[in-house]
């Protein structure tokens, strides 16, 4: 008898990469989920601090302009009053124009 040729049949172990991921995410995937959302909430969390600090750095910077306006503002103020007192109005038109005031012998009246 003509021997017959065997043939070997051997099973290849899976990859040990295969078998971790397949127990990770198969196995275990209510702590994969958990672990991914932890992982996307922690993110979430930097973004919102990193936007809070942001904003509220504009906020400060807006204040300040504020107050510079706020000043500048009075500032404006004060100088239309100093320039809009009778008297000075009076001097300068005295000074710049040479206006004089009005009296009994320079008033004319003009009837139409």
């Amino acid at each position: 008898m003509a021997k017959k040729k065997q043939k070997k049949v051997t099973k290849k172990a899976p990859a040990l990469l295969v078998v971790l991921l397949s127990d990770i995410f198969v196995r275990h995937w209510v702590v994969t989920a958990l672990a991914l959302l932890f992982v996307s909430s922690s993110m979430m969390i930097a973004h919102t601090s990193h936007s809070a600090r942001r904003l509220t750095a504009e906020w400060q910077e807006l204040r300040q302009q504020h107050r510079t306006e706020q000043v500048n503002w009075e500032s404006l103020r004060l100088e239309l009053t100093t320039l809009s007192e009778p008297d000075r109005i009076s001097s300068q038109a005295k000074k710049q124009l040479g206006m004089v005031e009005v009296t009994t012998k320079n008033e004319k009246v003009i009837s139409l």
